[in-house]
């Protein structure tokens, strides 16, 4: 073990993080937050970038998770020892080199989108999945094969590395002044892929959140935008500015979920929008929220993980998972949908529709897995991985 390592000797692990956006470190904070990770035992690396070591000027890594800036792909772990990847990187490449350790794809969610399914998941040992409807995207895109699966290398862990949002909640069956939708819409993503898209870009999403606040006779409307919105496409700032404003002249109570956002960008928006108040998480005080809408996107599975009642926007639709067939009619809608009617419709039958549509996305490689906790999962996961029943099979 390394000098100074806190970790485990029964259960040594580590995150390692390659990222050109330090924001990238708030969406691997919630599974600290939920117990899957834990600072006594996890150790968290972040490789150095001159980016981040700028970005570092104006916005500090968070002090409770122990992170540890690294130069290079060297791991200082000791052999045996299971390094976890939240998110896929180029410098992953040379940090699966180190046999001495077995590396796991978690990635930081389980989302439709192209980035939950590239061909660099073949370069590690082990990859997490939500479910079946994951491991149906990488069959079908030839990632993996159907041995693959039947044989372990595939691990199915339901929702442990799906974000939790425990500052909100569903709303009561009773109405309450504070009831609310919810829009998070996701990044415009890299590529042409059907489900890379935004639904900001031409404030599509804003008028479909109005229809749909309408329909529910809702005056409040909290959005949250992704941290990598603009990324690519920086003149989309300019429709979201546009629509939350338009949001406040119908006369809804608006509000802004910014925390996760990069730290210029929150200043650009509080000086844009300066009439919008921001809606501070507050765990102990979770907002309820009657509808929940986004795109194809990772805050699909955060939604009905939570329990929160969703649709989901298609910007460009395209033909539904086999599994899907019977709830994506009923949940997904694009520019032909009679959005009061879809809202309200979905509302009728949402208990139901969602418990069928998390079979198709949670699924478990063990069944006593849903009954465990964050750390007993994570121990679970980690002991597998060290048997390394898929790679012995063949030596």
């Amino acid at each position: 073990m390394k000098k100074g390592s806190h970790l485990d000797p029964l259960s040594s692990h580590a995150i390692y993080l390659d990222t050109p956006a330090l924001t990238a470190v708030r969406q691997v904070e919630p599974f600290f937050d939920s117990g899957i990770f834990n600072t006594e035992r996890c150790n968290f690396y972040i490789r150095r970038r001159p980016l981040v070591q700028i970005q570092r000027l104006f916005a500090r890594l968070p002090s409770n998770l122990g992170i540890e800036t690294i130069k290079g792909t060297a791991l200082p772990l000791e052999d045996d020892s299971v390094v976890f990847y939240p998110f896929n990187a180029q410098s992953n490449m040379n940090t699966v080199t180190q046999r001495q350790f077995h590396h796991v794809l978690t990635l930081h969610g389980e989302s439709n989108k192209a980035a939950s399914f590239r061909p660099a998941a073949r370069l590690y040992d082990y990859i997490c999945v939500a479910g079946p409807l994951a491991i149906d995207r990488y069959l079908e895109n030839d990632i993996f094969t159907r041995a693959d699966v039947d044989n372990g290398r595939l691990i199915q862990m339901g929702d442990s590395f799906v974000q939790p949002i425990p500052w909100l909640k569903p709303a009561d069956t009773e109405p309450t002044q504070l009831d609310t939708v919810f829009y998070c819409p996701t990044w415009e993503g890299f590529g042409h892929q059907t489900a890379n898209y935004s639904s900001v870009r031409g404030q599509y999403g804003f008028d479909v959140v109005a229809q749909a606040a309408r329909s529910l006779d809702l005056k409040r409307i909290l959005i949250k935008p992704h941290p990598y919105q603009g990324l690519l496409r920086p003149n989309m700032w300019r429709d979201f500015i546009a629509g939350t404003r338009s949001l406040q002249k119908q006369g809804f109570d608006v509000h802004l979920a910014l925390w996760e956002m990069p730290a210029a960008i929150r200043t650009f928006l509080q000086i844009s929008l300066r009439s919008v108040p921001h809606h501070h998480h507050d765990v102990a005080s979770p907002l309820p929220v009657r509808l929940g809408i986004t795109d194809v996107s990772g805050m699909e599975s955060v939604l009905l993980s939570a329990n929160i009642p969703a649709l989901v926007i298609q910007v460009r639709p395209s033909e539904p998972n086999a599994r899907m067939t019977d709830i994506a009619p009923l949940k997904y809608l694009d520019s032909t949908t009679d959005i009061p009617k879809k809202v309200l419709s979905y509302l009728e039958c949402a208990g139901e529709l969602d418990i069928k549509h998390k079979a198709c996305i949670f699924g478990w490689d063990n069944t006593s897995l849903a009954k465990l906790n964050g750390p007993e999962r994570l121990d679970w996961l980690i002991a597998y991985v060290q048997k390394n029943k898929f790679w012995a099979q063949g030596s």
